[in-house]
């Protein structure tokens, strides 16, 4: 979806990559990602100080894939060639935002590695990075430890969007804004946009965003929820078209 958010959006949720050594956190990261309808999703490795690395497959590769409210969906991961392999995704749900990871990777010199990353289950949905930090990753976890997700949104016009987060499991009303949120709005090439809140009212929050594009789509990206004593980052995609609407099919 997104480029590098550290000046731009991800997923997110959602790449941050954990390793057995400091170097290969550093060097080692997801350079893309790509979902099929068919339910395979593509993922590619990059180093950055080895651009001829190779994923040496060893079977003791584990995945795990988790949907936005943190359930564990059932996943297999099949390797492609040098540099890319596929997870298997038979049961998923369209539009739904996932994240994953596989521990125990060799890629190039570095041995027993963490990747993790997000995807959504939209077809032909891609994401490219150039550097291991991603929309989702800024918390330090994948997309999924809580069990917050985005419920609703609705774009209006003014671009005023209005989202309403809900918890999976019904604790949304401890959701506790303090102003200190930071929110980052981009488009796919990583350029932000102005945010500013206009309302916040429980588990909703009322943003008005300046200069974007009728019918263009932007990564939205909202750190430092506080929620139950954590600090949440959620991750969604939006339209800018007067009338747009997404509805997460859990809500109620």
């Amino acid at each position: 979806m997104f480029r590098q958010i550290s000046a731009l959006i991800i997923y997110a949720c959602f790449i941050l990559i954990t390793a057995s050594g400091s170097f290969a956190s550093q060097n080692v990261y997801v350079e893309g990602v790509k979902f099929r309808e068919d339910g395979i999703v593509e993922v590619d490795l990059e180093d950055k100080t080895d651009k001829d690395a190779q994923i040496v497959w060893t079977k003791q590769e584990t995945v795990s894939v988790r949907d936005a409210s943190g359930r564990e969906v059932k996943a297999e991961m099949r390797k492609h060639d040098d540099d890319t392999f596929f997870l298997m995704i038979p049961n998923f749900l369209t539009d739904g935002r996932y994240s994953f990871s596989v521990d125990n990777l060799n890629y190039g010199r570095h041995s027993k590695i963490r990747v993790t990353s997000y995807f959504v289950a939209t077809p032909h949905w891609k994401a490219e990075y150039d550097g291991p930090v991603a929309p989702g990753s800024s918390s330090g976890e994948p997309i999924g430890k809580t069990t917050l997700y985005i419920g609703e949104m609705e774009f209006k016009k003014g671009n005023e969007l209005e989202i309403d987060i809900d918890d999976a499991v019904g604790h949304d009303n401890q959701i506790r804004w303090d102003s200190k949120e930071k929110i980052i709005v981009a488009d796919k090439d990583g350029k932000t946009y102005p945010v500013r809140v206009k309302k916040y009212d429980k588990d909703e929050i009322e943003l008005q965003i300046d200069g974007l594009a009728s019918g263009t789509k932007y990564g939205i990206e909202i750190r430092g929820i506080l929620y139950r004593g954590d600090k949440v980052t959620l991750v969604a995609e939006f339209e800018a078209s007067n009338g747009w609407e997404y509805k997460d099919p859990r809500k109620k």
